[in-house]
């Protein structure tokens, strides 16, 4: 291969994957879009040194005629140190769903989950927690093995923040963002 068509080569390999990067962007737009019909006063945070991975929406589960039971709504978003491809489903799989409640709004990206935020319409407790400030808020904590677990409530539901393996600083860190952002 001559030097200008490995340069050539170059050039569309940075163009192409480009491109996948707007094209996920472009993704998390319409995710946010629909986060705000979902939950107009949740915001999905941009975490520095993090990507979301995936969005799901949790619909209230239903009786045997298909009518939703109460009106409890989640979103659950993801974090990941470093996103990798999207994860691809078969059609078995899509037949055998988690949940006929879940709908996918974004991703699933491969990448370990360092951060998991919930946002619910609904307030939220955490059991054998203590209650420290953050953002100058009232913020419940528990710690359970690896994982730091925050639960802030606002007037309009909570957030609740599953930190994985990460130091109190960075969770608190993060945690403030969160609040501040959601407030």
């Amino acid at each position: 291969m001559n030097k200008y068509g490995f340069i050539f080569f170059i050039a569309i390999l940075l163009l192409i994957s480009g491109c996948q990067k707007n094209d996920s962007n472009d993704e998390l737009v319409k995710a946010q879009n629909n986060v705000n019909v979902i939950a107009s006063s949740f915001k999905i945070p941009t975490l520095d040194g993090y990507e979301v991975s995936s969005i799901r929406h949790i619909f209230p589960p239903k009786d045997k005629q298909g009518i939703f039971i109460g009106d409890k709504q989640d979103v659950i978003v993801t974090y990941t140190k470093n996103k990798g491809k999207m994860e691809k489903t078969s059609n078995e799989q899509n037949e055998q769903k988690v949940s006929p409640e879940t709908e996918v709004l974004y991703g699933p990206y491969q990448g370990d989950t360092i951060i998991e935020i919930t946002h619910s319409n609904l307030q939220n407790d955490l059991d054998n927690s203590g209650t420290i400030v953050v953002a100058e808020e009232l913020v419940k904590r528990a710690k359970v093995g690896e994982h730091t677990f925050l639960v802030f409530n606002t007037a309009k539901g909570s957030i609740t923040m599953n930190f994985n393996n990460l130091d109190d600083d960075n969770s608190l860190s993060i945690a403030q963002q969160v609040i501040k952002e959601n407030k």
